[in-house]
């Protein structure tokens, strides 16, 4: 199965944490990659962003185990690269985006990747990024 989105960190900790507004659609997406029916990549630097919040809401015990809950679903994760920092400087002078996002974009282009699950809008400022609100997962398939 072809890779289809790159999970943003927030997919996991909204997962996580069972947020009002995402966990939900968060949890389904987690749950239809840990099962094979999606298939689906993330980075390095997303995973240091899952600890990080969860260790800023108190959650630090679970960092650990969470992490290896990630990776035992099977993702693809992908290392942030010089080449990747390269880009993300351009494309944070052109979209003035978080470096943080625009880092997830580097690496997205580098796989070939085009369209992100989610909550952040800004996503939407970066070129050659499509992003999916994890409220619109899975996204409808069109008759042709």
């Amino acid at each position: 199965m072809a890779v289809e989105y790159f999970l943003d960190s927030n997919i996991f900790v909204n997962a996580k944490i069972k947020d009002r507004k995402y966990g939900s659609s968060c949890g389904r997406v987690i749950t239809d990659l840990a099962e094979g029916r999606l298939s689906a990549a993330t980075s390095t630097l997303a995973l240091v962003e899952v600890c990080n919040a969860l260790r800023k809401i108190g959650l630090g015990q679970e960092v650990a185990p969470e992490i290896n809950s990630i990776y035992s679903t099977g993702i693809t994760v992908s290392e942030l690269l010089n080449v990747d920092v390269r880009l993300t400087v351009e494309l944070f002078r052109s979209s003035s985006v978080s470096p943080y996002d625009c880092a997830h974009a580097a690496i997205m282009k580098r796989i070939g990747l085009d369209t992100i699950l989610s909550t952040d809008p800004h996503f939407e400022d970066i070129p050659g990024i499509n992003r999916l609100d994890p409220l619109k997962y899975p996204p409808r398939k069109t008759q042709g």
